[in-house]
């Protein structure tokens, strides 16, 4: 019951955080090319904070869904399978600090991919190693999340 509870509390703090990068992306995303969001972008030193913001914004916007969609009751019976999805998820975000060239963007996005790397290891220490007071580094975690994904948003939104 308490790997659980830690595995649930897990799940809702990389809902919230991912939540605030759903978000980011303004009607200039729409314009960018599916070739754009799905490869990376050429690597030039002229780009953006628009156009990179533009770039990453359905990546992030996928890293969302995905998170939204994890099933943590399932993580119960598969807790490895559980942590590869996440990792997935969380190497999803780093492809996405890397297709960018604009220095300012790349940092935001890698803070984040770096705050989903911990939540990631710590998934796996509750989930796989079933060390049930790890889940305890959760609410730092939340706060780390929600400060990269907010200095994200705010940057791609201005």
């Amino acid at each position: 019951m308490k790997r659980q509870i830690a595995a649930w509390t897990i799940a809702v703090v990389a809902v919230l955080g991912i939540a605030g990068c759903s978000s980011t992306p303004s009607a200039d995303t729409d314009s960018s090319t599916s070739s754009e969001s799905s490869a990376p972008a050429e690597q030039t030193t002229d780009q953006s904070v628009a156009d990179a913001c533009a770039s990453v914004g359905s990546q992030i916007s996928g890293v969302a869904t995905e998170l939204s969609s994890l099933d943590m009751s399932a993580a119960m019976s598969d807790p490895e399978g559980t942590v590869a999805t996440f990792t997935e998820t969380v190497d999803a975000i780093g492809a996405a600090a890397e297709s960018v060239s604009n220095q300012e963007v790349k940092d935001a996005v890698t803070a984040v991919h770096e705050d989903f790397t911990s939540l990631r290891d710590l998934l796996k220490r509750v989930l796989v190693d079933q060390d049930t007071s790890a889940a305890a580094e959760a609410s730092t975690l939340t706060t780390d999340i929600q400060e990269s994904t907010q200095a994200f948003s705010t940057l791609c939104a201005g």
